[in-house]
């Protein structure tokens, strides 16, 4: 389709609507002559009706904007009518997957278009429950989804469809000249490259067996009562969450996630109810708009720190999946052991708070907001130094510790941390001192004092 599109305006340097919507159904014909069987309920009728509103709309329009918003929402309609043109979509009560990620390509040129996030789609695709994969639908014939691509061929994608066309089934032929990509479902892939290579030179080969696919994706989507998504600040984290259960994680490359990418994390999650920790204060409100988006039953534990997520994966391991709890109750019992939580950083700038000031570039310390307290800075000689005051600081007015845990991170190295435990046990024996790699990149340790 994109080299049909291109082959259509190759001559010009600036395109206007019509050129664009004449090079939109330049790219749905090139898409249909690749395939030997087009069939509708697919990508090929979204992208069709995106061209012909496209078409219409070019006749009367000059404004990209325009031409855009009418292609977006006739892909739409196109999309909601696949059901009712393949039977299989109609059984398992989705649309088609091709027609919506076509959908979801144009409306986000028309959205940055605009200068707007193109992260949230106005049309979110219907939920398909548990149907959207049957046991009966076997890869019994042609299971073997081999690609590749010919280079320099002795003939055009015709005479290729005409060799391969009686050794599977859905062949695809596209390009022109020197590089044809193919695409065919087969059960003897040696014998399509054998006669391919008799033709050009082979590259790029690809073979997928479609049956171990399949029955991987089916043992996935079977539900159990209970999962949880965690966002994590570092992949040490990330494995740390799934030993304590987690099925999803995400986050572990930096920043906080967005709505979609938490939405798609839970939708990941196959289980009838997804518990989501969102280990952060600022995901927590992203987290919340999640439950507007699924018609999944979505737990959001409102956990603002990964040390507070870690309390809830403890608490929920040993729970019932029965658990009718809302996500703040859950939060409030799954750490009532945690005194508090914090962190040990380099200061990105001169600051104050509590009292306590730092210069930017010290090493410093902080006090996670908690139970009603704000957030607090720690200063110290050295990483040892802050981590003491960090234990006297979160104790003060009552005692109780046992636990320190420390997740190393940063520029930090497993003897860094293991020296600073033994470090903070020497001044606090009564303390058990545990260290693990954390993988977070802001910070050099994040910490953790429990009852």
């Amino acid at each position: 389709m994109f080299r049909g599109f291109a082959h259509a305006v190759r001559a010009n340097t600036r395109v206007d609507v019509r050129q664009a919507a004449a090079a939109m159904q330049a790219g749905v014909q090139a898409a249909r002559q690749a395939l030997l069987s087009p069939v509708e309920g697919t990508i090929l009728s979204v992208a069709g009706a995106a061209a012909g509103a496209a078409a219409a709309a070019a006749e009367r329009e000059s404004s990209f904007a325009a031409l855009l918003q009418k292609a977006v929402d006739a892909a739409n309609e196109a999309l909601q009518r696949t059901p009712g043109q393949l039977g299989v979509l109609a059984e398992a009560g989705v649309v088609d997957a091709g027609g919506q990620g076509f959908l979801y390509m144009i409306e986000g040129a028309l959205r940055m278009l605009f200068g707007s996030r193109p992260y949230q789609t106005a049309f979110a695709p219907p939920s398909p429950g548990n149907v959207s994969l049957r046991t009966r639908y076997k890869v019994e014939h042609n299971k073997y989804c081999t690609e590749f691509v010919l280079l320099d061929p002795s003939r055009d994608a015709d005479g290729v469809r005409a060799v391969l066309c009686g050794l599977g089934d859905s062949l695809i032929v596209a390009g022109a000249g020197d590089t044809l990509r193919v695409h065919i479902h087969t059960d003897v892939p040696d014998e399509v490259c054998a006669a391919a290579r008799e033709l050009a030179t082979l590259t790029r080969l690809k073979v997928d067996d479609m049956a171990t696919q399949h029955a991987a994706a089916l043992a996935k989507r079977e539900l159990k009562p209970r999962g949880i998504a965690a966002v994590v600040p570092g992949d040490g984290f990330a494995r740390i969450c799934k030993e304590l259960g987690a099925d999803v994680t995400l986050g572990a490359g930096g920043g906080n996630p967005s709505v979609q990418e938490l939405l798609a994390a839970v939708d990941d999650v196959s289980a009838q109810c997804v518990y989501l920790l969102p280990n952060d204060n600022n995901v927590v409100p992203a987290a919340q708009e999640v439950l507007a988006l699924t018609q999944r039953r979505v737990v959001v534990v409102p956990t603002a720190s990964i040390a507070e997520g870690i309390a809830a994966l403890l608490y929920l391991a040993n729970e019932p999946h029965e658990t009718t709890e809302q996500g703040a109750q859950l939060r409030a019992k799954s750490t009532r052991n945690l005194i508090a939580s914090g962190s040990i950083f380099n200061a990105g700038k001169d600051a104050a708070l509590g009292g306590v000031a730092v210069k930017g570039g010290q090493l410093s310390g902080a006090i996670d907001a908690r139970d009603g307290r704000p957030a607090r800075l720690i200063s110290g000689a050295d990483a040892a130094g802050i981590a003491a005051a960090f234990v006297r600081a979160a104790q003060a007015g009552g005692g109780g510790a046992s636990l320190l845990t420390l997740y190393y991170g940063g520029r930090r190295t497993q003897r860094d941390a293991e020296e600073l435990a033994s470090s903070v046990s020497a001044s606090f024996p009564e303390l058990t001192v545990e260290a693990y790699y954390g993988g977070q990149s802001a910070c050099d340790y994040v910490m953790s004092l429990e009852r």
